[in-house]
C-alpha cells in the first residue's frame, strides 16, 4: 500500500468513526435532559430568581429531579404553572390556586430620590428597562413594567433602592387571568 492511499483510507476511516460518535453522542445527549429542555422552553428566560432558584434553566433542572414545585415561576402566572406542572409530571395542590396573586398587589422596586446619586448601576442591570434616568440624576422605577426581581437592588452602592408593595386598587387586578410570556 502506498502512502497516498494509507492517507485516503486512514481519512475515511476517521470521518466515518468521528461520524458514529457524533450520532451517537446527539441520541445521548437528546434523551438524558429533554425533560429538562421542555421545562425550561416553558418558562420567560427572564432568569429573575423570584422562583428561588439562580435562573430559569436552573428552576427547569430541579423540576425535573422533582425536587421544585411548578408553581414557584410568578412572572409566568398560572397557565405556565399548569403547563409545567403537566410536563414535569408534579401534580398541583387545589390550594394553588393564585387567588392571592389575582388579588394582592405586586411588589415594585421603588428608588429613593434623596439618596440616589445617578450612577446607572441599577439601569444597567434591569432586566426588563423598567428604570429611567440620566447620569448624576436621580433614576425612576415603572411600576407597570417592574417585577421585582431585585436585580437592582443588588447592584446599587447607595443602597437607595427597595421593594414596595402597591396599593390595593382596581388597574393591579389581573382582568385577562392569563400569564403572559415575556
Amino acid at each position: 500500500m502506498s502512502k497516498t492511499e494509507f492517507i485516503i483510507y486512514f481519512s475515511i476511516t476517521l470521518m466515518v468513526v468521528g461520524f458514529i460518535l457524533s450520532v451517537i453522542y446527539s441520541f445521548v445527549d437528546s434523551k438524558s435532559d429533554s425533560k429538562e429542555k421542555r421545562l425550561e422552553t416553558l418558562l420567560p428566560g427572564i432568569n429573575c430568581g423570584q422562583c428561588g432558584y439562580p435562573g430559569c434553566s436552573a428552576y427547569a433542572k430541579a423540576l425535573a429531579a422533582g425536587k421544585a414545585q411548578p408553581n414557584l415561576c410568578k412572572p409566568a402566572g398560572a397557565d405556565i404553572a399548569i403547563q409545567l406542572s403537566s410536563a414535569a409530571g408534579i401534580e398541583i395542590s387545589e390550594g394553588d390556586n393564585y387567588e392571592e396573586q389575582l388579588f394582592a398587589p405586586r411588589q415594585v422596586a421603588y428608588i429613593h430620590e434623596s439618596t440616589c446619586n445617578g450612577c446607572g448601576k441599577c439601569k444597567r442591570n434591569c432586566k426588563v428597562d423598567a428604570i429611567s434616568g440620566l447620569l448624576k440624576q436621580p433614576h425612576i422605577v415603572d411600576p407597570e413594567e417592574c417585577i421585582g426581581c431585585n436585580e437592582c437592588i443588588s447592584a446599587c452602592p447607595q443602597k437607595c433602592i427597595e421593594l414596595i408593595r402597591l396599593d390595593h386598587n382596581l388597574s393591579h387586578f389581573n382582568w385577562n387571568i392569563h400569564s403572559v410570556q415575556i
